[in-house]
């Protein structure tokens, strides 16, 4: 007997690798009201962070076993109703890792030499070489806050560029994590105060969001710069968009934001880098990604034999 498969976002399906025991239907642009109607026929869900696996959805997927999220959130998956009726929930956070924290150096060093500005300048026929003074990273501090896979990496490749490292989190690091980085665990303001460039690795939970406040941006130095490519709701919009217009801090890069897209207010603030929720979009990542979640798709039902 076949285990039936539902995708409901944009996968590549043969780079899932599922074999023939598997029945898989594609549906990449589900409706949620289609979803409630179909879901009572499937074992396994594959959804990316379009698709909302709600209590609702739990209580008619009658037969499912496995819910699957290539990638790494799982703020889109009601994680308590699933556990409730003995479901299990896997994604595959390792395939991202490189992706994401090359995208966060390539967003500091944007940061520091201004390439977004000057590109734009120059463009626009202007040749304002005193205008983009910028910093070399060599020297500077870089405070990691969450020191998962990405922040551990973040934190290598900051090491290599000769920086100084900060880290936090809530969970104890082992100490030859933190000697190969050369990362000293500091509290969170302090991390805030301290750093050059702050770079964010939390996931989305009731005490993270809008972990950066209006207090957190003011312990800042005034020439230092934050990054966040974890979730949006961390960073609190309103109070970032004030800082960047006082120039409390030199500016910022986020890669996700509280609404998506995002609405003018954070757009339109000064010294700020917008990329559309990209850090983990290569095709190598992407690629990675699907294949790792179809392996773990496999070995749930291996296991279960």
């Amino acid at each position: 007997m076949k285990h039936r498969v539902l995708i409901c976002d944009t996968v590549d399906v043969a780079s899932l690798g599922l074999p023939e025991d598997f029945d898989v239907d594609y549906v990449p642009r589900i409706t949620p009201e289609e979803l409630l109607a179909r879901v009572p026929d499937y074992e396994v869900l594959v959804v990316r962070s379009r698709t909302k696996i709600d209590s609702r959805v739990i209580e008619k997927a009658t037969k499912l076993k496995l819910i699957a999220r290539p990638g790494t959130g799982l703020d889109n998956i009601d994680l308590r109703a699933a556990n409730a009726r003995g479901i299990e929930v896997v994604n595959s956070p390792e395939a991202l890792v490189e992706a994401v924290s090359e995208h966060v150096v390539a967003l500091m060093l944007a940061l520091a030499r201004s390439i977004p500005s000057a590109d734009a300048s120059t463009r626009s026929g202007q040749w304002q070489k005193d205008r983009f003074t910028g910093l070399e990273l060599k020297g500077k501090t870089v405070g990691v806050a969450g020191m998962g896979r990405i922040g551990r990496r973040v934190g290598e490749i900051a090491k290599v560029l000769g920086m100084s490292v900060l880290g936090y989190d809530i969970i104890e690091i082992g100490k030859d994590v933190l000697a190969s980085i050369g990362c000293t665990m500091v509290d969170m303001d302090t991390l805030f105060s301290s750093s050059d460039f702050i770079t964010l690795h939390v996931p989305l939970t009731a005490e993270s969001r809008h972990l950066v406040d209006s207090r957190r941006l003011s312990l800042m130095k005034k020439g230092a710069f934050i990054i966040n490519t974890s979730r949006g709701e961390v960073v609190d919009e309103v109070a970032l968009a004030q800082a960047l217009r006082d120039g409390t801090i030199a500016g910022a890069a986020l890669d996700v934001f509280e609404k998506e897209p995002p609405d003018r207010g954070i757009l339109d603030a000064p010294n700020l880098i917008a990329t559309p929720h990209i850090a983990g979009q290569t095709s190598d990542a992407q690629r990675m990604a699907i294949t790792v979640t179809g392996t773990k798709i496999v070995q749930f039902f291996q296991q279960r034999r």
